[in-house]
């Protein structure tokens, strides 16, 4: 049967179609593609993959045979974001504190097992089952509230922005250390020391020479990733209308 046609103008996204029926010829689907493109993105610095790769784990003659399961290149990365969306989770019937920041939570677990997912949920919209149902509860539990809806999506996205903007940054820090082979923050440091050294000694920036040479600096603080989300979530308490 043939799948019926995507509407114009539809940017090519995999949700129009439904997931074409396992060949006898082969042994892949749509849930095997995706699962094995998520192994590959997990064991690459980056994150990044190629249909070439995909086909050849799962042993595939060509990658042109992950078409009919996935549509796209772009298909494949909509159905691979969606399923870490699957993982973010928005506690119900507790308000609005408590389940944007489960949400800030878990978006922040799947993006430390996933950190391609970052990339991915800036580079598609999200429009896949899973990723609508987050926004679906999270915006049930603003709409008590009063706020309009411009306002209660930002609530959204700005906890959203906190997880993803973390995610970005270590999956760039995990993309460099593989890159120079600096495996550990004991490497990095070591690596690091005499170019500080020489900045101290010179004497150009004080403040930060003294931060470098603290030895409280590493120590768990208020930079912490739930620290900063509660600072978030404080500062949005401050737009909800007095009862």
């Amino acid at each position: 049967m043939t799948p019926p046609a995507r509407p114009p103008g539809s940017g090519g996204l995999v949700w129009f179609d439904e997931p074409a029926p396992p060949r006898a010829t082969e042994q892949l689907s749509r849930d095997k593609v995706v699962a094995a493109a998520i192994e590959l993105a997990d064991r690459e610095p980056r994150g990044e993959i190629t249909m070439r790769a995909v086909a050849a784990r799962l042993g595939a003659r060509s990658p042109m045979a992950l078409y009919r399961y996935v549509g796209s290149k772009d298909g494949l990365t909509d159905l691979m974001a969606d399923q870490v969306y699957g993982q973010l989770t928005v506690p119900r019937g507790r308000g609005w504190r408590p389940a944007l920041r489960g949400l800030g939570e878990t978006g922040w677990d799947a993006v430390q097992r996933h950190p391609w997912f970052a990339r991915l949920a800036f580079s598609r919209p999200p429009l896949g089952p899973q990723a609508i149902g987050v926004y679906d509860a999270a915006l049930a539990e603003l709409e008590p509230l009063g706020l309009d809806a411009a306002t209660r999506m930002g609530f959204i996205s700005t906890v959203l922005g906190h997880v993803l903007g973390s995610g970005l940054a270590l999956l760039e820090e995990q993309a460099m250390r593989a890159r120079v082979g600096l495996h550990s923050d004991t490497d990095l440091d070591r690596a690091a020391a005499p170019y500080l050294q020489r900045i101290a000694a010179a004497g150009q920036h004080p403040a930060f020479s003294r931060w470098a040479a603290d030895p409280g600096r590493d120590a768990p603080g208020p930079q912490s990733f739930g620290q900063v989300l509660d600072w978030l979530l404080d500062g949005l308490g401050t737009l909800i209308p007095a009862r």
